[in-house]
C-alpha cells in the first residue's frame, strides 16, 4: 500500500486530517539526508515528504497511544534509543539504519534505512533486557498508518459508548467494522494488529 493511497483510506474513516497528503516545502527530508550524507529509501522520503504530520501525533490504543513523530521531530538525535536521554553518550546497541518513525509507550517503531525496497517495511521492538529485538509489523509505512489509524477509530467508534468490556473485547459494532478491514489491508499481520483484542478472531 503506497502513501498516497494509505492517506485517502484514512481520510474516508477520519475526520481528523492527520494525515492529509500534501507536499513539502521545507526540505526536512533533504536536511535530514545531508546530516548523515544517505539517501533515504523511496517510501520513507514519500511520507516525509508528503504525509508526515506537521505536529506530533498520538493515535490512540490499547494500552499505551501510538506516538507518530511530527516532520520537526524526525532526527538522527533519538534520546532513550541512540542517546541516554540523561547523559546524551552514544547508545551503542542502537543500529546506525533504524530511524525511528514512531513509538509505543516507549517501544521504537522504525524502517531500517538500508532496506530500498519500493516499500518500506515497519518494525516494532519490545524492550527486554538484552538489545532491542525487532518484528515487522508492517510491509510499507501507508500499511503501518492505516492500520493505526482505524485502530484509534474503532476504539472511538461513533454511537459506542464503551468500545472495551473487562475482558478487552471489542464492541460488536465496532469489531463488525475493524477485524474486516484490518484483514483485508493487514493482510499478514491480521494478528500483529489485533491479538489485542480477546474476540478478534470471533464470528463478528
Amino acid at each position: 500500500m503506497n502513501i498516497q493511497d494509505a492517506a485517502l483510506l484514512i481520510s474516508g474513516f477520519s475526520q481528523t486530517g492527520q494525515f492529509k497528503a500534501c507536499t513539502d516545502n521545507k526540505g526536512e527530508c533533504e536536511v535530514l539526508e545531508a546530516e548523515r550524507g544517505v539517501v533515504f529509501p523511496p517510501e520513507l522520503k514519500e511520507y516525509i515528504n508528503t504525509v508526515c504530520p506537521t505536529k506530533h501525533v498520538a493515535l490512540e490504543s490499547v494500552g499505551y497511544p501510538v506516538d507518530i513523530l511530527s516532520k520537526e521531530e524526525l532526527s538522527w538525535t533519538m534520546p532513550g534509543f541512540n542517546v541516554n536521554a540523561v547523559t546524551g553518550k552514544a547508545i551503542s546497541s542502537w543500529d546506525e539504519s533504524w530511524f525511528l518513525i514512531a513509538n509505543e509507550g516507549g517501544e521504537p517503531i522504525i524502517v531500517k534505512l538500508n532496506e530500498h525496497e519500493r516499500s518500506s517495511v515497519v518494525y516494532s521492538a519490545l524492550q527486554g533486557a538484552g538489545p532491542w529485538e525487532f518484528c515487522p509489523i508492517a510491509d510499507s509505512i501507508g500499511q503501518f498508518l492505516v492500520c493505526a489509524a482505524a485502530i484509534e477509530h474503532a476504539l472511538n467508534f461513533p454511537g459506542v459508548d464503551e468500545p472495551l468490556d473487562e475482558d478487552f473485547n471489542l464492541a460488536k459494532e465496532a469489531a463488525q467494522w475493524l477485524f474486516p478491514f484490518i484483514r483485508e489491508h493487514a493482510e499478514a499481520y491480521y494478528d500483529e494488529w489485533l491479538s489485542v483484542f480477546e474476540n478478534y478472531l470471533d464470528d463478528v
